[in-house]
């Protein structure tokens, strides 16, 4: 209406001449352009509007602004309904962490951090599922006495070893899956004092100088086993090794090979002495009622007497020095699982935290998954058991999901 009214002198053809076209003419029009419907012009003028230069430009700006109205329209649209944060509402966490150990053939003890994690929605599996462990110390910032005091939050990372984080720490979802975490001689969850033992539980100490410092990075002993990172060096030669029993080889092979050669034993391999050094398995665990036995271990190699052992103390568990300490530092354990929504191809976040509360010590899951032996699905319509279910009868599982989360005592056999 405005540009047809502004200059009578040019006949854009809109109204009828001598008039200028009304309102209701006028919006018409403008809704014609803006959905490009295209019903007609008003009284038969011309589409390209010759006569009529400045209709042109508000003609290019209205269609200008009505295609970005769709895009952004469109988008908004998408970006509301592509959104996945509520699919982690499916992803189950156990409600406990557990911690438990097992004896390797060589006598060592590794210590075991688990979760278990499922998700529900398994006709849709995720893409790309991969699982990570951080440990936060809130030492005593939550105490009363200490509310309005500033408290430096410490978070450290914990390398998954299943599944392997080197190899993305992948998971499928689909069936109860467990992560695991090592608690070795890297791990932020290893007490202090069984840290000073140094790695392989104990065997060689961490001041003796044959262990190889982290450098700040965030490494396991489980790469040492399986030759990925050597953790051990020897402090004669400065030859590197993964494990206590390949530093122990060397350092005896080359004792063989100095004293046939007549090698003075001053700086050689001669002056080490491997059973003060080096223990052939662990023996001790660091506790309150059992710290006498690593306080005399510590103390025979440093030569003092003034230790003294209660055997006639009952031994307690051998978590007890990791649940003290988890507790007296304030450890809370956060588990993050990302994963792609296979429907709307978002990526999405399932954060489940984990308290001394919530770990159970020498326990393992229980068993959730069962048979499906539901013959009913038999006399189903194809329709319906290929739009509700696509496995086969006979081979599909089942989840308890009571017995998700429940533990069972440990069988260390």
């Amino acid at each position: 209406m405005h540009v047809d009214g502004k200059n009578p002198k040019e006949n854009c053809g809109l109204g009828v001449a001598p008039n200028t076209i009304g309102f209701y003419g006028a919006f018409a029009f403008s809704l014609e352009t803006a959905t490009t419907v295209g019903y007609g012009l008003p009284n038969s003028v011309n589409g390209f509007f010759e006569g009529c230069p400045s209709l042109q430009v508000a003609i290019y700006f209205q269609m200008l602004v009505s295609m970005f109205f769709n895009a952004f329209l469109l988008s908004f649209i998408f970006a509301r309904v592509a959104r996945s944060e509520s699919r982690a509402a499916q992803v189950l966490f156990s409600d406990k962490a557990i911690i438990n150990r097992e004896i390797l053939p060589n006598g060592i003890k590794r210590y075991m951090l688990s979760t278990r994690i499922y998700d529900a929605d398994s006709m849709f599996p995720l893409v790309e599922a991969h699982v990570r462990f951080y440990a936060v110390k809130h030492r005593s910032m939550h105490a009363e006495e200490n509310r309005d005091v500033r408290h430096p939050l410490k978070m450290e990372a914990m390398r998954v070893s299943m599944p392997n984080d080197d190899l993305g720490a992948v998971l499928y979802t689909s069936i109860p899956t467990c992560a695991t975490h090592h608690i070795d001689y890297h791990s932020p969850l290893q007490p202090p004092l069984k840290r000073r033992l140094g790695p392989e539980d104990g065997r060689v100490m961490r001041d003796t100088g044959f262990v190889v410092d982290s450098c700040g990075l965030d490494l396991r002993e489980n790469d040492s086993y399986t030759g990925g990172q050597d953790g051990l060096r020897c402090v004669i030669c400065g030859e590197t090794y993964g494990t206590v029993a390949n530093l122990v080889q060397h350092i005896r092979y080359n004792q063989h090979t100095e004293k046939h050669d007549d090698v003075p034993v001053l700086g050689s391999h001669q002056e080490l002495d491997v059973e003060t050094l080096f223990k052939e398995k662990s023996t001790c665990s660091i506790s309150r009622g059992n710290f006498g036995a690593a306080a005399k271990e510590i103390s025979d190699r440093n030569g003092s007497k003034d230790a003294r052992i209660d055997i006639d103390k009952p031994s307690p568990p051998w978590y007890d020095e990791y649940q003290q300490y988890i507790r007296e530092s304030n450890i809370e354990i956060i588990c993050v699982m990302e994963a792609i929504d296979p429907i709307t191809s978002g990526t999405f976040q399932a954060i489940q935290s984990y308290t001394i509360e919530d770990i159970d010590f020498d326990v393992d899951f229980a068993p959730c998954v069962l048979a499906d032996n539901d013959e009913g699905r038999k006399n189903v319509g194809w329709l319906k058991k290929l739009i509700v279910g696509r496995s086969a009868v006979g081979r599909s599982i089942k989840v308890d999901l009571d017995s998700f989360h429940n533990t069972v005592k440990h069988d260390e056999g």
